[in-house]
């Protein structure tokens, strides 16, 4: 294995193949939660509120590469959130050719059923494991983010 140090964990085809299999379920599980909740939000639709949420005002460039989509598709999701009155687009008002997108406040009115979706779907996924286990996972989690996000800066820095 390229890279390794000593002391570091040596992942193996089963890490792999286990986060694209929890991925893969926890979609599929808050795609059926979703449907469930009557809010007749879509999973890529879930997305982009998510990130909304976390930063209002994005642009769609910086929309599409959270959400991990491309510009054309997440544009026709922008519509169709646009036309459910859940978003609404505005020049940016330092460059008038960049659309910042907004969160409207329709999205109040439906934010009870969707973090219940979403925490039914996280009760089901963590059952059966302690307090401990999940703050062990989550801190895991957390560090395999920052692992991942300084690898993405270092990358960035070789090719300015």
């Amino acid at each position: 294995m390229a890279g390794k140090k000593t002391g570091m964990a040596a992942p193996d085809e089963e890490f792999g193949w286990l986060h694209r299999d929890v991925f893969r379920l926890l979609q599929r599980a808050w795609d059926r939660h979703l449907r469930a909740s009557g809010t007749s939000i879509t999973v890529p639709q879930s997305r982009v509120l998510a990130s909304l949420r976390q930063r209002d005002g994005l642009t769609q460039t910086e929309i599409a590469d959270l959400v991990l989509m491309e510009k054309a598709p997440l544009g026709r999701t922008l519509d169709r959130m646009e036309e459910q009155g859940l978003v609404t687009r505005r020049p940016d008002p330092a460059d008038r050719r960049v659309r910042r997108v907004y969160l409207t406040p329709a999205l109040d009115e439906m934010q009870d059923r969707l973090w219940a979706g979403a925490f039914a779907m996280f009760g089901a996924a963590l059952d059966g494991f302690t307090a401990a286990e999940y703050e062990t996972l989550v801190q895991m989690l957390a560090r395999m983010k920052a692992n991942l996000e300084a690898g993405e800066a270092q990358e960035g820095e070789g090719e300015g």
